[in-house]
């Protein structure tokens, strides 16, 4: 399972060992280039790389069907729908809503706090009794505190250090929620500079993500 698939999926995969062809399934927190911007080079492997024929499940907001297959038009016409070898199948997903997908994985969004114009949604996962919850982009909301009840991990927007803005969160404000957060484990991701320029303010079971880190549940 992929979530998010942004411009620079496809070296990201080869550098952590992961074949694209062992994706069966992607769910989309939101539909911002960084985010969704790597989808059409991920289909243009399946097509003429890795020659996929097995479904590929994309879940996602109600917009999220046409603004991706409107994005892959726009980059690799031989990719488009009516070209496919591969059938693209996209399931919508709202806040509230529970999907099980294939080997018993449970998927739940949550509404978060982000564009204001369209859906931003966070997923709590949950397989053989572990979780992960993981927020996408998003401000502090109570959404985050749901989610994190009894999570394994938390995967958390947390773009700057005490910069408020309101469409991302900062670390300060987190830890003003600390006590409402119920995972064991927190990791910062979608991380800015001016966080990794107060790294060392960071506390120490708050961890900042690195790029192809793995983490064992």
């Amino acid at each position: 399972m992929l979530v998010d698939c942004g411009p620079c999926i496809m070296p990201a995969l080869a550098r952590t060992g992961i074949k694209p062809e062992e994706i069966d399934a992607i769910l989309v927190t939101h539909l911002h280039g960084d985010h969704i911007g790597g989808l059409p080079m991920l289909l243009l492997d399946y097509q003429f790389r890795s020659r996929r024929k097995r479904p590929l499940l994309i879940i996602g907001s109600a917009q999220c069907a046409a603004r991706l297959e409107a994005l892959t038009r726009l980059m690799f016409k031989e990719v488009t729908r009516e070209r496919r070898r591969f059938p693209v199948i996209y399931q919508t997903i709202a806040p509230g809503d529970e999907v099980r997908l294939r080997g018993g994985i449970d998927v739940r969004a949550y509404r978060m706090k982000h564009a204001k114009k369209e859906p931003s949604l966070g997923y709590r996962i949950e397989s053989a009794g572990h979780v992960v919850a993981i927020t996408g982009d998003t401000n502090w909301c109570q959404s985050i505190a749901q989610m994190s009840q009894g999570a394994d991990l938390l995967l958390t927007d947390c773009t700057y250090f005490d910069l408020a803005i309101s469409i991302h969160l900062s670390y300060t404000r987190l830890l003003r929620h600390e006590s409402e957060i119920g995972a064991q484990r927190v990791v910062l991701t979608h991380v800015g500079d001016e966080l990794l320029k107060n790294r060392a303010k960071v506390r120490r079971r708050h961890h900042i993500a690195e790029d192809g880190e793995q983490f064992v549940i």
